[in-house]
């Protein structure tokens, strides 16, 4: 089961920040406004959402390889005794 983060979305002129957290930490995503494009809060929402998704599915793949990487540290350990 995977769960949903949920987002709190900040939004400042000409951009938003949308924030979660994972593993205690906080993570956050940031969409920019270019000065010569309009200003749409609901486009800038959904890239900063998206972009703190893909943060933390890398830290969620990075933990992942991390706990493979010690099951496979105990399995040596485990053959060696």
């Amino acid at each position: 089961m995977i769960k949903n983060p949920t987002y709190r979305v900040y939004e400042t002129p000409n951009r938003v920040i949308a924030v979660s957290s994972f593993a205690g930490q906080t993570v956050r995503g940031v969409a920019k406004c270019n000065p010569a494009d309009e200003f749409d809060s609901e486009k800038g929402t959904a890239l900063a959402t998206a972009r703190c998704g893909v943060k933390i599915a890398e830290k969620r793949v990075k933990r992942a390889y991390a706990k493979v990487d010690e099951a496979k540290a105990f399995v040596e350990a485990a053959i060696d005794h």
